[in-house]
């Protein structure tokens, strides 16, 4: 059955071109396009789509708490199409548990990506986001310096939660072999032995939170 997708672009060029992608995606039934913020909670709450993508620039805060709104109202998943390049505004929208944010620079590939992996109830972060979200705190004297990549980082905080390679393969929408890859090179980086040495290393040095 085809995952029913409900699309709020405000931005005409942006709205088709995205519209364009989900109609020919298989599996995907692009069932509602909204163009004003003002229809927003209307029409999503009277569609009830399994996926909501929704565009929010930095000059759109009022839809911050319309976004916030559907997300306690609805069963939806949602796909977040931002501009904004501030840790704070992107850690807000994570606050409310929205898996999904990619940009406005974001390759064909990476935007079916995400949908996909939404859709399927993963998280999913453009590389631009991951910048944000997933770098080290700076604001302790006794974390190390670290030269882990965003991904890596990432990677890094799955590992500390007691998750198996396959689960965070399945976590990032990323193969095994690539969670491997990842793995070793955090231990080579961090001159470590082992995940269990890893966990420790993390979470007394403050690189990871508990």
């Amino acid at each position: 059955m085809a995952t029913s997708v409900l699309l709020a672009d405000f931005q005409y060029l942006t709205r088709q071109g995205i519209a364009s992608l989900v109609k020919a995606m298989p599996g995907f039934d692009l069932v509602k396009m909204i163009d004003s913020p003002e229809k927003l909670i209307e029409e999503a709450t009277s569609v009830h789509p399994e996926l909501i993508v929704i565009d929010i620039s930095d000059k759109d805060r009022e839809l911050i708490p319309k976004l916030r709104e559907l997300k306690e109202s609805l069963s939806s998943s949602f796909l977040v199409i931002s501009n904004s390049q501030t840790r704070d505004s992107i850690q807000q929208m994570l606050s409310m548990g929205i898996k999904g944010i990619l940009t406005k620079n974001c390759s064909e590939e990476e935007i079916v990506s995400g949908l996909r992996a939404v859709a399927q109830g993963n998280r999913f972060f453009c590389n631009n986001i991951l910048d944000l979200v997933v770098e080290s705190p700076k604001d302790k004297d006794d974390c190390e310096p670290t030269n882990l990549s965003p991904r890596e980082f990432e990677v890094l905080v799955l590992i500390t939660k007691s998750m198996t390679t396959a689960q965070i393969a399945e976590e990032l929408h990323l193969s095994i072999h690539t969670i491997n890859s990842h793995r070793k090179n955090i231990l080579k980086k961090l001159n470590l032995s082992s995940p269990a040495e890893l966990i420790v290393y993390a979470l007394e040095t403050g690189l990871v939170k508990n």
